[in-house]
């Protein structure tokens, strides 16, 4: 067994079905079901569930399965047929993170991440993972995208192609910019982001999007309590700043992958948090 597991974060697509599986009513009643499943495969040993994820041995390799995504889109899938499609597409994705682990790095495929800076500590070998401290009680990760999931990059792979963490990230962060996100309405002068539901709060990083938005909009300030909630406003409103404050606690407590629950404001170059009024 290689030594280093790997944490996934499936994206899901289409997949062939093979039987019928339930609306499960909670997180908890669909690890149960991936536990049977996975080792119904014949490709995991070693099934066990731990603090809401799925610790397995796949085909030699140990990973860490994070569901949050998966009961999301099982809870509006329309069917059971349609259900048992997310799973098997679920266990496909295994396949696709052990050749993100063992193939040929690809910068293409970098991407950065921003979660709190204890955010990797319950990953085996947390300390091999690809990350710096950015500001805020953040740090920024690296990670290796591909259409059904995504893998936490190591520094021994980072080393191995040849690359040092600053060229990593400035190639993730290159990549981050060629992403188009969304700006959905929630009232004068605020926004929510939307882009895939992953790398929504990534975009705190790219500093000319909103280099240019503060020369269009004015002075903007940002919550970002999870990793998919990301919501701006440039009203100049005094009340903005604690509307956005207790979002982002309500909001940071109710969803998987929290963030922050500060509120940032931009000031030209860079974030700075803001004080609660």
């Amino acid at each position: 067994m290689r030594g280093a597991a790997l944490l996934l974060a499936l994206l899901l697509s289409a997949g062939a079905a093979t039987a019928d599986v339930a609306r499960p009513r909670d997180l908890e009643t669909l690890l149960a079901v991936l536990q049977n499943a996975a080792l119904a495969t014949g490709d995991a040993t070693e099934v066990q569930i731990r603090d809401d994820k799925l610790y397995l041995t796949w085909k030699g390799t140990a990973l860490i399965a994070d569901p949050h995504n998966l009961f999301m889109e099982m809870q509006q899938a329309a069917s059971d047929a349609e259900r048992q499609k997310l799973v098997d597409t679920y266990f496909a994705a295994f396949d696709d993170i052990l050749q993100l682990d063992t193939g040929v790095l690809d910068p293409a495929s970098l991407m950065p991440i921003i979660r709190p800076s204890t955010f990797a500590e319950h990953i085996p070998d947390a300390k091999s993972v690809a990350s710096e401290p950015w500001f805020a009680g953040l740090s920024i990760y690296l990670v290796e995208d591909s259409p059904s999931s995504t893998a936490y990059l190591r520094d021994d792979r980072m080393l191995a192609a040849g690359l040092d963490f600053e060229t990593a990230k400035k190639q993730a962060l290159a990549n981050l910019s060629t992403l188009s996100p969304r700006f959905e309405p929630l009232g004068p002068k605020r926004w929510g982001l939307a882009l895939d539901g992953y790398y929504e709060s990534s975009l705190l990083l790219e500093s000319e999007l909103w280099r240019r938005m503060a020369e269009d909009q004015g002075e903007i300030i940002m919550v970002v309590p999870s990793r998919d909630a990301v919501v701006i406003d440039a009203s100049g409103d005094p009340a903005a700043v604690q509307e956005l404050a207790i979002f982002a606690q309500e909001s940071g407590r109710a969803r998987p992958y929290p963030v922050s629950e500060y509120v940032f404001g931009w000031k030209g170059t860079h974030w700075e948090i803001l004080p609660k009024q």
